[in-house]
């Protein structure tokens, strides 16, 4: 069972440099004389944390991947295979046993034991903790320790992501060191955290970029490089330009304008594959106009989604009709849904039903200049606007602004997505169930609630989809948000650099232990 286990298959199908900061960037060494890959950060200028169970923004996770690691984790085909634990064993109603790998030291030389992994899980489970990734572990009754290298996680029943979800992915369940933690408080481990990953933390310059340190009795072996300099590199642009000129060795992601001419460098190694996550318009249903049905039907369908796809990220993506993903194959509907086609005539008689005139509608939608976001908000504001006669305005903050304002409630509409998310309930129950965490629109139905719910406890490959297609459905008559596309991932190496796996929840610093020099 245990080998069944850990080959689970969970997808199916599937000119000048403006620098955040004043981080210096000069022209490299030849690689082949450096122990310095230098793997910069790519259209983010902000971590916040890199404490696992506070962590909710894809630029943290991109450091958190080779810091820490997980009970389970995935493999280059996308199987869930064990990590830390060295065994599986699934429990009569509901949970897991572990055995983990004997001997795993953390960063400080300590042992991982089963105490680290039940005080790592305890917490994010704790409501004083205030984990956005809290929802992981919904429905885990308790974590019971029965010797220093054995655990049992026990759950209220049958929980189908759970493996998933203890996965070294976009979890927030990585596994950090107990005794670090309790010593150096969760200010101070949040910047400089100790976990078992093949890099630490040694250097962290807010705004800038950070300084991992190889650790030399990593569990699988010391990775090659001795040193890992992560600049953090506002505008994707400038990403290219710095590997371009030899200042940088690889970026987290690409300007879509730039991949089809990069493919034919043969100084750069693009790579690129359809992603797992969803771009959409967010709309507040707790605020005019938005609280009426019609104006948010008549706004879906006022806009050419597949004029998105080509101006936005130049044909690098796939137009949407609901929040999965096409990578998550067999959660995916591909019959057309009302409301998600450009209409104008449809869209004009829709507001006409709405309590709002167009007119009348003078809003921003919140947007910020990093990459294409600010292309994206530009295109759905004027073509919505053209359509309806609306007084739409595209309103430019800075990325961490416009995600407070999200999550507190401070818009009326704005560009939004996620990137990294590998299960179906990371889409439907994070973002469109009532306690949902990235629920930030405030969307609201008993019915799609209980469909999640649904999805949660069914064990069934064959019969778990269905639970999810219908609650999207139901949220995508009412537009509880408004789909836009899906995008492609993309990451750009020197030719000369081996062992980087690409993964569609677009993985980053997992693979620098991997990678040498060819």
């Amino acid at each position: 069972m245990t080998n069944q286990i850990s080959r689970r298959r969970v997808l199916q199908g599937i000119s000048a440099l403006p620098l955040a900061g004043s981080f210096s960037l000069s022209p490299r060494a030849a690689l082949a004389q450096s122990t310095t890959l230098t793997a910069a950060i790519t259209g983010y200028n902000v971590i916040n944390s890199l404490d696992p169970a506070k962590a909710s923004l894809i630029p943290e996770f991109y450091v958190i991947w080779g810091v820490f690691n997980g009970l389970m984790t995935f493999d280059d085909e996308m199987n869930i295979v064990p990590d830390l634990a060295e065994t599986v064993t699934p429990l009569e109603g509901g949970g897991y046993e572990f055995t983990l790998k004997p001997g795993v030291k953390f960063h400080d030389g300590s042992e991982l034991t089963a105490e680290d992994v039940k005080f790592t899980f305890d917490r994010v489970m704790a409501a004083e903790t205030a984990s956005p990734n809290a929802g992981k572990l919904a429905k885990v009754k308790s974590v019971e320790v029965v010797d220093p290298l054995t655990l049992r996680i026990l759950t209220d029943g049958p929980y189908a992501p759970l493996l998933t979800f203890l996965t070294n992915a976009r979890t927030g369940t990585q596994i950090i060191s107990k005794a670090a933690f309790e010593s150096m408080g969760e200010e101070a481990y949040s910047r400089m955290p100790v976990g078992t990953g093949a890099y630490k933390v040694t250097d962290w310059r807010s705004g800038e970029g950070l300084t991992l340190t190889a650790h030399p009795e990593y569990f699988e072996g010391a990775p090659t490089f001795e040193t890992i300099e992560v600049p953090l590199i506002a505008e994707e642009a400038s990403g290219v330009t710095a590997l371009q000129g030899g200042q940088i060795d690889m970026t987290s992601t690409a300007p879509a304008a730039d991949v089809s001419v990069l493919m034919k460098d043969d100084a750069i190694k693009v790579l690129r594959q359809p992603g797992l996550n969803t771009r959409f318009i967010s709309v507040n249903l707790r605020k005019a106009p938005f609280d009426d049905i019609h104006v948010r039907r008549a706004f879906s369908m006022a806009f050419q989604r597949e004029a998105m796809v080509q101006a936005v990220i130049f044909g690098e993506g796939v137009t949407a009709q609901g929040l999965l993903p096409p990578q998550l194959a067999a959660y995916y509907s591909e019959e057309p849904r009302p409301y998600m086609s450009y209409d104008p005539e449809a869209a004009k008689a829709e507001m006409a039903k709405a309590k709002y005139k167009p007119e009348e509608i003078e809003i921003g939608v919140i947007t910020w200049s990093g990459g294409w976001w600010k292309r994206f908000a530009e295109i759905f504001v004027a073509q919505v606007n053209q359509t309806l006669g609306t007084k739409l305005t595209v309103e430019v903050t800075d990325a961490n602004t416009a995600y407070a304002r999200q999550k507190s409630g401070d818009f009326e509409a704005g560009v939004w997505g996620w990137l990294g998310m590998v299960d179906a309930d990371e889409y439907v129950g994070d973002i469109l169930t009532t306690t949902g965490w990235r629920n930030f629109q405030g969307y609201s139905n008993p019915e799609v609630d209980a469909l999640a719910a649904q999805g949660l406890a069914e064990t069934d490959p064959a019969k778990r989809p269905d639970f999810y297609k219908k609650a999207e459905a139901i949220a995508m008559e009412e537009m509880a948000v408004i789909p836009c596309f899906c995008s492609n991932i993309h990451n750009l190496l020197r030719a000369d650099l081996e062992g980087f796996v690409q993964r569609p929840y677009s993985n980053f610093a997992d693979q620098f232990r991997s990678m040498k020099l060819g």
